[in-house]
């Protein structure tokens, strides 16, 4: 128990005892002067009102006391029905009961995303290739997978130890825990973009990029803001670019931590024009050497079309990808030049 309440305590059990003797004096007529002549009754009424005071301060800490071990049971309860998935109960204190909701929401939502994830990832698993699926299963282990085993041992940690800890450490810990969840449904939302259908299924580039950037909208804090003109090429090199955007728009939620990403797709001619800026932490450029699967990834198609691509960053000035495509042109003789 902490001082604070020792203290109200003893202040308590000081003011009642000393209102029971002025009570007392007051029925029986008696004066403190004439007490104070007679040493051996002043000695029985200090005693008496030692004892008084001892008995109550012991009554009034064995109170408090229950009344903690309740409170701290049904914290304990409540971290159990937590992680067992059932309806939390309200312990009567705001700050416990809010954040006990707010976790409580957090579970729910990330079980209901990972059980559509599965199941998505169940419907199209004859349709996505061998390595997309083997990364979207490596990510969810490496990121949501082992974010919620973290979040779960924390409360079950808080669970085991609840009858011990202060409600300010509990507090601590759930506070923690919650952002670790929030942390998962940012995981969460990126891993969501793979299982998205992989190719544009009879959309054209622009309108399969306009339904991504609507899911950013609606599904994460990154706003997309997209700038192009008429764009005409063969489906193939659409299928392609989708894709690429799709990975960098991965990258950046998963990353960046970015406010805001500009996009900007021209047809220039003989070249197809896709730029994508965004301006979240950015990196050392030299990391550029050792370049992730996702990038990788990204440079490969674009080299499949013939294209370039370059990345521009540095720490806290964002990422710039510019890939430049060319593009099969016909000319009046029917002879396909570039």
């Amino acid at each position: 128990m902490k001082k604070q309440p020792y203290i109200l305590i003893g202040v308590t059990s000081f003011l009642f005892v000393a209102f029971l003797f002025r009570s007392i004096f007051k029925v029986l007529d008696l004066e403190w002067t004439s007490l104070f002549q007679d040493l051996e009754k002043t000695e029985k009424v200090v005693f008496l009102g030692l004892m008084f005071s001892l008995a109550l301060a012991f009554l009034l800490v064995l109170f408090w006391t229950i009344v903690d071990e309740i409170s701290k049971r049904r914290i304990q309860a409540n971290l159990k029905r937590l992680l067992a998935g059932k309806d939390i109960e309200s312990l009567g204190d705001a700050d416990l009961d809010a954040s006990f909701k707010n976790l409580s929401g957090k579970l729910g939502l990330l079980t209901e995303a990972i059980q559509k994830a599965d199941n998505q990832a169940l419907v199209k698993e004859e349709e996505i290739v061998e390595k997309e699926r083997k990364r979207i299963a490596r990510d969810l282990h490496d990121t949501v997978s082992q974010e919620l085993f973290a979040a779960n041992m924390i409360l079950s940690g808080v669970a085991a130890q609840a009858l011990e800890l202060e409600k300010s450490q509990i507090q601590q810990q759930l506070n923690g825990v919650s952002d670790i969840l929030g942390t998962a449904q940012n995981d969460l939302r990126v891993l969501l973009l793979h299982l998205r259908p992989t190719e544009l299924e009879g959309k054209s580039l622009v309108e399969g990029m306009e339904m991504i950037f609507r899911e950013l909208k609606e599904k994460s804090n990154l706003t997309v803001v997209f700038h192009h003109n008429d764009v005409s090429i063969p489906k193939d090199m659409e299928e392609h670019l989708f894709r690429i955007v799709q990975e960098i728009v991965s990258n950046t939620l998963k990353h960046a931590r970015a406010q805001q990403m500009d996009v900007f797709l021209h047809q220039e001619g003989k070249q197809l024009h896709l730029r994508m800026v965004d301006d979240g932490i950015g990196f050392e450029q030299e990391k550029l050497e050792r370049l992730s699967y996702g990038l990788k990834n990204i440079q490969e198609r674009v080299e499949d079309m013939a294209g370039t691509i370059k990345i521009r960053t540095s720490p806290q000035k964002g990422v710039a990808v510019d890939i430049r495509v060319p593009l099969l042109v016909k000319d009046k003789n029917e002879k396909e030049t570039v």
